[in-house]
């Protein structure tokens, strides 16, 4: 029932993108305008109700009075639930985010739709207006309980007894809670363990697909185990996927390509499969033409090396022009997407389209979490095209911007050096240079550059 953003039509995902950015920027009005169409329009949007929610609490002010209601919302008895939850969005929640019977409709209504993640929303939205009303918190612990999210309940519990540390009712739900995950998170549950593991093998499976820090031979083992699966029922779109993904960790990136492929045969709506299938498929050719390169370094006296090469030079033609071709199509799709924009300017880049991914980088900056990644580009673009001035003044910005000497900062002031070689700035090189050198000697070259500087 959960809908996800990157299951939204186009139209709303445009809408969902520009409210996010109005949230960013503090627009809360201009946000709930945005936000409230689509909640209306896909109710099992559940983060966009979320963030229409946060928008709605701040727009109310920093000094609203949260209300209790005067009752159940008119109108909604005779209505299908859906259109119901749509009225309270429009009629109450806009004006009064935090109202307590109102969301408490919300959550009966989310419970005879059974969407579980939508009832705790709204009773988390009580618990948010009136933190100390314990009587509401109980119902959300309760609630998490029966919807298996002991670590949840685990929690509401705690936040009681810091409010009434004399809740016997609080301090017993929270030893259970904990028993409960820790009981969870081992794969199995209360009751007859054998009879448990058969009924939800699957799930089980499923869980330790997305455990953290698996060995290889781990890896392998569950591997093994989703193929039988798959042999016993070969259109379990889980098994297909699990397969899949477990493949690319093994880096069997042929074999995980197949199986993205057949997983979207089973599910071709779905929007998040078609990109990683994509990403897989870039990482495939990527493989196949480092193959090649390598197959070629290593023979270049046979005799049909130059038709290798032309057939090289061609591959990754067509792979460029290709990631252009996806990226454009993206960015087409969602426009105020910088990252989109840095995927675009990336690609022209690697096609040697130094002007066209000018802009797109130029855009791509403003996105804090892609800044330095986008100028570092954007430098590299300058530099190809001989505005070494240009390049110089945007590496050393990049490098003004970072604090720590990780990985990106030694790139960043490595590149400063090179230009500024080029540019005849002999001590702008040395000085970058050297800061590298009093963080990390064996960065590539740099100690035989600084070293041969005192010859």
């Amino acid at each position: 029932m959960i809908v996800t953003e990157t299951e939204l039509q186009p139209k709303y995902q445009n809408l969902w993108k520009k409210g996010q950015l109005s949230i960013e920027q503090k627009n809360w009005e201009y946000a709930v305008s945005l936000l409230l169409p689509v909640v209306k329009d896909v109710p099992g949007f559940l983060e966009g109700r979320k963030w229409l929610r946060l928008a709605e609490g701040e727009t109310a002010g920093g000094n609203r009075k949260f209300s209790f209601g005067g009752g159940l919302f008119k109108g909604g008895s005779k209505k299908d639930p859906w259109e119901t939850i749509a009225d309270l969005e429009e009629n109450v929640f806009q004006k009064d985010p935090f109202n307590v019977a109102a969301n408490q409709q919300l959550y009966d209504l989310a419970l005879k739709l059974q969407f579980p993640g939508l009832a705790a929303f709204a009773l988390e939205t009580i618990c948010k207006g009136q933190p100390t009303n314990t009587k509401v918190m109980h119902t959300l612990a309760e609630h998490y309980m029966t919807h298996d999210e002991p670590g949840k309940a685990s929690k509401v519990y705690a936040d009681i007894l810091k409010i009434d540390p004399r809740d016997l009712s609080a301090g017993k739900g929270e030893k259970d809670a904990a028993a409960r995950n820790s009981i969870m998170s081992q794969g199995w549950d209360t009751g007859n363990i054998k009879d448990s593991q058969k009924d939800n093998k699957e799930a089980n499976l499923l869980e330790m697909l997305n455990k953290q820090g698996r060995t290889k031979e781990q890896t392998e083992a569950l591997l093994a185990h989703f193929i039988e699966e798959y042999n016993r029922d070969n259109t379990n779109i889980n098994f297909v996927k699990s397969m899949a993904q477990l493949y690319e960790e093994l880096e069997q990136t042929d074999h995980a390509l197949s199986f993205y492929e057949y997983a979207l045969t089973l599910n071709p709506g779905d929007v998040a499969l078609q990109r990683r299938t994509e990403i897989i498929r870039d990482k495939a050719q990527d493989v196949y033409i480092q193959q090649m390169q390598a197959y070629i370094d290593a023979n270049s006296d046979a005799p049909d090396i130059e038709e290798k090469r032309v057939q090289l030079d061609e591959i990754r033609k067509q792979r460029s022009m290709g990631a252009i071709t996806e990226s454009k199509t993206r960015v087409e799709r969602n426009p105020t997407d910088k990252a989109l924009r840095y995927d675009l300017g990336q690609a022209y880049f690697h096609a040697g389209m130094f002007t066209e991914a000018i802009p797109e980088l130029q855009q791509a900056k403003s996105n804090p979490n892609i800044r330095i990644k986008a100028i570092l580009m954007l430098g590299r673009c300058f530099e190809k095209k001989n505005m070494n001035d240009l390049a110089y003044s945007a590496f050393s910005d990049a490098s003004k911007e970072l604090a720590i000497m990780d990985n990106t900062k030694k790139e960043v002031l490595y590149e400063l050096a090179l230009v500024s070689e080029k540019m005849g700035k002999q001590d702008q090189y040395l000085e970058a240079l050297k800061e590298i050198y009093n963080a990390d000697y064996g960065y590539r070259d740099v100690a035989k550059r600084v070293e041969s500087s005192y010859n």
